[in-house]
């Protein structure tokens, strides 16, 4: 019998310790992913104005029959690019063209806030 235990006893505990190495590594590469999708992009605060408006009305693909509006506002940055972003409805609403202020977005132009002066 206690040849049996000092046999099994390695086995299961070389196991165990496999099975937290793995549930270590998924922890940590799910804590990255998630990182990721949080949006742990570089930020950028640029002055821009804004210089157009524009929305988009168009089927809503989870409701057949019913529409769904998207906002977009055309910022001038500093620079001299211009670019567009889809923005919250209510941020659009605030807006008018020519305000000037600091445009926050992350990578890839997703915009974050615009903060008039």
């Amino acid at each position: 019998m206690r040849e049996a235990l000092g046999i099994a006893l390695p086995m299961v505990g070389g196991g165990l310790l496999a099975i937290l190495l793995l549930m270590l590594v998924a922890k940590l590469t799910g804590r990255v992913n998630v990182e990721e999708r949080e949006g742990r992009k570089p930020v950028y605060n640029i002055e821009a104005v804004v210089k157009g408006k524009r929305l988009l009305v168009e089927p809503d693909p989870g409701q057949p029959g019913a529409s769904r509006t998207r906002y977009f506002l055309t910022f001038h940055k500093r620079d001299g690019n211009r670019v567009e972003m889809e923005v919250p409805g209510e941020d659009y609403g605030l807006a008018a063209e020519g305000d000037e202020g600091v445009l926050v977005y992350s990578k890839g132009d997703e915009f974050i806030v615009y903060k008039r002066m």
